[in-house]
């Protein structure tokens, strides 16, 4: 059997497939890493850890299987950065996209160059996120790691530079740097001297649909591969989910998995951009995404269940369930809106829609009467309510979707579809494959090695809608009411949230 395999480097774990060339995917495995927090709002990875991750996957995918890999198609989480020295070692942990270390750094860039005139070249609001700070933060709080650096790589290129030696960026990873000109495809030299880097520092650009280069023997002995496979650019998790699940027009992508992304493919990027809203480079030429990305949703989810889930068999699982297939069940018998429990599901600051990286994680309304399976659905409509607020923005701008696509991990969940389904008012859909990421990379690498010529057909061949979550209106009637509620929930302790940040300790 021919095939093409694809990782994906997510910000809990790596996601390794095996495609068949039809696109239909043989195996799949799974390895979660740390996500280590030296210091609160910290978030940090080792890259190695990556790699390792990426090594026992690849291994137990193809462990007796007689397979010939054409291409690798590579897929990461965004804006994460880690520092090579020149021997291509890391200087020290990578900072990942959630850490809020250095939103002092990006109000200092939004002051020197202009909040909006930062926004409207790069397509990034200023904000810690985004890798320009975490650059600025190394640069002023760690100068040795600038001053030792070769480069600096997010997740797939530091991927890419262990299977090929090579080291190359495409635009879909350049676009979330805050340091790239979405409208004249380059880096901005002048923000690249700004945050203390030079430009050689950067990785060089390439189309997603490149072949950066072939497996070394060492990355070949290391995965159980042969040398020689060509190993293609591919791109952000975002921008590969958009392109699997074939989004256009009047179709919106709504990914839950560490956090929420609501995402638009438009071939024309607006003159002007909405302040709330960010635009990246798709992994296709000539398209960009409007996208609106919350900090943490998923991640709630896991800290309920490492946390607060009580009993031993929602952490370890009983009779072949997952743990979120049991906290799923226990929030199924709490009424919708929780008894009037409210959940601000900030737990990292805040972007999309807030932006206000002070913000803060509350729940709201607990009375004695409230159990743990009213908290799961809390959490579970707090990220409804706020992705309700995203689309309330898309319908400023006018464009709003007639459905919405639900991919990642989340859209496994069938009573949280069913909730947004709920609290937006729209039907949502679940395409023939929710882990489009990786099916984004696999069209990607196929592109790549000459298979497929045209992806964005590809994928809306190979991915179709094939079930609809309805709105229920009884229980929409209830979120309606609640929904403003939340909203003055947020505004009333915006202040507060302010004032915590500023206390010592």
């Amino acid at each position: 059997m021919e095939g093409i395999l694809t990782f994906d480097l997510g910000t809990t774990a790596c996601k390794t497939t095996l495609f068949n060339l039809e696109g239909d995917v043989i195996a799949q495995a799974e390895q979660e890493y740390p996500l280590y927090h030296p210091q609160p709002m910290w978030a940090e990875q080792e890259a190695d850890d990556w790699w390792d991750a990426a090594v026992a996957t690849c291994r137990q995918i193809l462990a007796e299987r007689d397979v010939k890999i054409q291409g690798i198609g590579l897929s990461s989480q965004r804006e994460t950065m880690v520092p090579l020295d020149s021997q291509g070692r890391p200087l020290s942990r990578a900072i990942v996209w959630m850490d809020r270390r250095a939103a002092g750094e990006a109000e200092e860039l939004a002051r020197e160059v202009g909040r909006e005139q930062l926004h409207q070249r790069t397509g990034m609001i200023p904000d810690s996120t985004f890798s320009a700070t975490k650059l600025f933060w190394w640069y002023r709080n760690a100068k040795e790691i600038i001053d030792q650096a070769m480069t600096f790589l997010q997740p797939k290129e530091y991927l890419a530079y262990r299977l090929t030696g090579a080291i190359a960026t495409e635009p879909s990873l350049a676009s979330r740097t805050m340091l790239y000109d979405i409208r004249e495809g380059r880096w901005c030299s002048d923000l690249v001297s700004l945050v203390g880097l030079k430009e050689e520092q950067l990785p060089k650009l390439v189309a997603s649909t490149d072949v950066v280069g072939k497996l070394t023997g060492e990355a070949a002995s290391a995965l159980g591969l042969p040398q020689g496979v060509p190993v293609v650019a591919g791109g952000g998790d975002r921008q590969c989910e958009a392109l699997g699940s074939g989004i256009s027009g009047e179709l919106a992508m709504e990914s839950t998995g560490t956090t929420s992304n609501l995402s638009f493919a438009t071939t024309r990027l607006p003159e002007k951009l909405d302040p709330r809203v960010v635009s990246s480079c798709h992994a296709l030429p000539g398209q960009w995404l409007i996208e609106q990305g919350l900090t943490t949703t998923g991640s709630i989810l896991r800290w309920f269940r490492d946390n607060f889930a009580g009993a031993e068999r929602i952490v370890a699982g009983e009779l072949g369930a997952s743990s979120y297939d049991l906290i799923s069940q226990e929030a199924a018998g709490a009424k919708p809106g929780s008894d009037k429990l409210l959940l601000l599901p900030f737990f990292m600051g805040a972007k999309a829609t807030r932006w206000n990286p002070a913000a803060r994680g509350a729940l709201f309304g607990l009375t004695l009467d409230h159990g743990r399976k009213e908290l799961a659905r809390a959490i579970m409509e707090g990220v409804a309510y706020e992705l309700r607020a995203c689309l309330d923005v898309l319908e400023g701008m006018k464009m709003l979707p007639e459905q919405i696509v639900l991919m990642g991990g989340g859209s496994k969940g069938e009573l949280w579809n069913q909730i947004k389904a709920n609290v937006t008012g729209f039907s949502v859909g679940l395409p023939k494959q929710t882990e489009a990421a990786s099916l984004g990379a696999f069209i990607l690498a196929g592109a790549g090695i000459g298979l497929f010529p045209d992806p964005g057909a590809t994928s809306r061949t190979l991915n179709p809608v094939v079930r609809k979550f309805e709105v229920n209106q009884g229980d929409k009637t209830v979120y309606d009411s609640l929904y403003p509620l939340y909203n003055r929930l947020y505004e009333v302790t915006e202040e507060i949230t302010h004032k915590l940040a500023e206390v010592e300790g």
